[in-house]
């Protein structure tokens, strides 16, 4: 034998091992103890199998729900060893419901005539005596009718010559005068079954859920059907999340066993921080309660090594979080330079907070309908983006004064430092003025630069009201006759601002924004949070206190700024030096609790909303979104439709269902979504799982923090 003979026989005896071991492989999923029935007919999306009570009793049951397997192979066919052979494939069934026969009027009539016998009587009609044996094993038949999931084949792939099992979710043909087995997969075969994902979705390490569970009525979770169910931080990332039910129904378990999850992969080998933000409208999350075992701020205290890498914020102290964040800051900033020609980089970190503050307030007046509540939300106090001149930065500081004495008249606290109205009223200015009743006594104040917080309030009042007069628009005029470059003293935002006290529901309003105020801070909460989910934090935003307008404000402000720095680093990605390949922009996930009031109407079509943007377009700049509601039908119905990943508990009205079942393979289990209504027993379909399965997620735990 030659060399090349040689080598040609050794490689063939090598694929014919790998090809034995492929059809090993296939056949691993049947379990010929597991026969249940067979098949009586087969189209493309439906089957009807014959099953006998004896088969049901020897399996322990066909639930509901149950997954089958159809196929013409068994393991006791070695002659077998062509993965390709014709007969090497297994369909994936759910049991859907009950298939008629077409003896049912024969069994019926039986069955009535054994029920009549056994009437009156103490024994049941398949008791002993009552019914002879031929007509009992008759009557034990039944039909079911199961839905065609998909189909399990062998393929080769030829770029390193290794077979692997592939799912596809439909059949390529069907045979009307074939036969097959239907087998119940358990233990290994059915985890297999569960959680396949075919190798075109990576390598992701897979994070238990809970276990399957096909029926609440079986309590027991040491079932051979009671399988680990798993997902992978693959399925999460830059993809859109539901999570639907009711309360008590499982929704903010499930919540944080999807974010624990997540976290853990910090820790696997190759694992990666995915940045994770929850707002917490109901404080579970972020506080220890006596309805829940642990909260999830304590995770980090489980997983080694991972203590700072869960930050929690709140708008109060907490005894048991001494480290929290308070999601509070300084309306009025720092006191800004006085020069005339200041830093424009210092003058911008002065006011940042007082610009935030700002766009809170704005918040707050965009429900408002008045012209007065408009003008003042369009007014810039940022000065713009350029270098100021000198006349520039003096009406910069003048509409800044005036914002503040309007914070002031709103009733915030003050800063400790004084008023500094310096060259911001001038000599023209203050003799007109002074032909004011009202204004006549703040004139000389402005002139020794001497006022106070609370007497800048009053003067701010008092000064909108004189503006609105002829004597300040002759003096205007007139100012800007004596310039050449025409420019008023005025400008359209000092007179945006100064229109808040048109109406007393502006001041109001701005009232119920005092709350996030605090002298005592000096940045802004929002970009550190942006920054430590960037860096791969689990970051918990407490919203149990605190007026609920202004915590959806404050979210919303929040994702905003989110979604805008992942915008950023995907328009302007940075290189990886070690492979030369542009780098995503990081992972990050937002969990919106409470969606029906954060996300869209399905009436609506708001696509500038920043939850609606975050679903619709989040996952462009790798950002995933797990959204939570009692109330699918109130969500649009496109969100809906560009939806990744369900997870569904129960659900107490068909209006809900109804919209559910529009989508994937729910229609299947609309009906038990409704009357089951065990806690925590969901129905989930992932990214990656071309199926639903019935899921009864683990209960979360954490050792309290001492």
């Amino acid at each position: 034998m030659t060399d090349d003979g040689f080598l040609t026989g050794i490689r063939d005896d090598w694929q014919s091992d790998r090809r034995r071991v492929a059809v090993k492989e296939l056949i691993s999923l049947v379990d010929s103890q597991r026969y249940v029935g067979d098949l009586i007919s087969l189209e493309y999306g439906f089957a009807n199998i014959l099953v006998h009570d004896s088969q049901k009793f020897s399996v322990g049951g066909i639930p509901h729900g149950c997954l089958l397997i159809a196929t013409r192979i068994t393991q006791e066919e070695p002659d077998i060893e062509d993965p390709t052979h014709q007969r090497m494939s297994l369909l994936l069934l759910r049991v859907t419901g009950s298939s008629p026969l077409s003896s049912d009027i024969d069994v019926a009539r039986a069955r009535l005539e054994a029920v009549k016998r056994a009437n009156d009587t103490a024994q049941n009609y398949d008791e002993s005596g009552k019914t002879d044996q031929f007509t009992l094993n008759m009557l034990r038949y039944a039909g079911a009718k199961c839905r065609i999931l998909g189909t399990f084949r062998m393929y080769h792939e030829a770029s390193d010559g290794k077979w692997r099992m592939h799912f596809g979710g439909d059949i390529d043909n069907f045979y009307a005068g074939q036969g097959m087995k239907i087998y119940k997969p358990r233990d290994n075969a059915l985890e297999r079954i569960v959680n396949f994902r075919s190798s075109s979705e990576g390598e992701a390490k897979p994070t238990r859920i809970g276990r399957l569970r096909y029926a609440a009525a079986v309590k027991d979770d040491n079932t051979p059907e009671s399988v680990p169910v798993e997902i992978t931080a693959d399925d999460m990332i830059a993809q859109r999340t539901a999570l639907f039910g009711m309360t008590r129904s499982g929704k903010s378990n499930t919540t944080k066993i999807i974010a624990a999850a997540i976290f853990k992969l910090r820790t696997e080998a190759g694992g990666q921080c995915v940045g994770q933000l929850i707002f917490d409208p109901n404080g579970e999350y972020a506080n220890d309660n006596p309805q829940d075992q642990g909260c999830l701020r304590n995770i980090q205290h489980e997983v080694p090594n991972t203590v700072g890498d869960v930050q929690t914020y709140g708008s109060y102290r907490h005894p048991h979080d001494p480290d929290r964040n308070i999601t509070k800051f300084n309306f009025y900033g720092d006191q800004e330079p006085i020069t005339s020609n200041p830093d424009q980089q210092l003058v911008r970190v002065s006011l940042q907070t007082l610009y935030q503050g700002k766009q809170i307030i704005d918040d707050a007046l965009a429900e408002e309908s008045g012209g007065y509540v408009s003008a003042f939300r369009t007014a810039d106090i940022s000065g713009g983006s350029s270098a100021p001149t000198r006349g520039d930065y003096t009406r910069l500081r003048r509409r800044t004064f005036l914002y503040r004495a309007i914070l002031a008249e709103a009733g915030f606290p003050s800063p400790e430092w004084p008023t500094n109205t310096k060259d911001l009223f001038g000599k023209k200015i203050r003799k007109a003025m002074s032909s004011d009743p009202e204004l006549l006594q703040f004139v000389p104040l402005l002139e020794s630069n001497s006022m106070s917080w609370d007497i800048a309030a009053d003067f701010s009042k008092a000064f909108a009201k004189w503006v609105k007069g002829t004597e300040f628009k002759d003096f205007d005029r007139e100012y800007a006759q004596s310039k050449p470059d025409g420019r008023n003293w005025s400008d359209s935002h000092l007179i945006g601002l100064l229109q808040i006290y048109d109406n007393t529901r502006g001041i109001s309003v701005i009232k119920k924004t005092r709350d996030w105020h605090d002298l005592g801070s000096s940045a802004d909460y929002a970009e550190k949070i942006v920054n430590q989910v960037r860096d791969g934090n689990l970051v918990i935003v407490d919203q149990l206190l605190g007026d609920p307008d202004m915590n959806r404000q404050a979210a919303e402000r929040i994702a905003r700024r989110i979604f805008e720095a992942q915008q950023r680093s995907f328009i302007e990605p940075k290189i990886d030096l070690d492979t030369g390949e542009v780098r995503k922009p990081p992972p990050v996930i937002i969990y919106a609790e409470e969606a029906h009031t954060l996300l869209p109407a399905a009436k609506e079509d708001d696509n500038s909303n920043i939850w609606a943007r975050l679903a619709k377009e989040g996952a462009k700049f790798n950002i995933g979104m797990v959204y939570s509601t009692q109330e699918p039908s109130s969500l649009q119905r496109n969100i809906l439709t560009n939806t990744e990943n369900w997870f569904i508990a129960h659900l107490s009205s068909t209006d809900e269902t109804n919209q559910i079942k529009k989508y994937k393979d729910f229609s299947d289990f609309t009906e038990s979504i409704v009357t089951v209504t065990e806690p925590g027993l969901l129905r989930v379909r992932t990214r990656s799982r071309q199926y639903t399965v019935p899921v009864q997620m683990d209960m979360f735990t954490s050792t309290r923090r001492p």
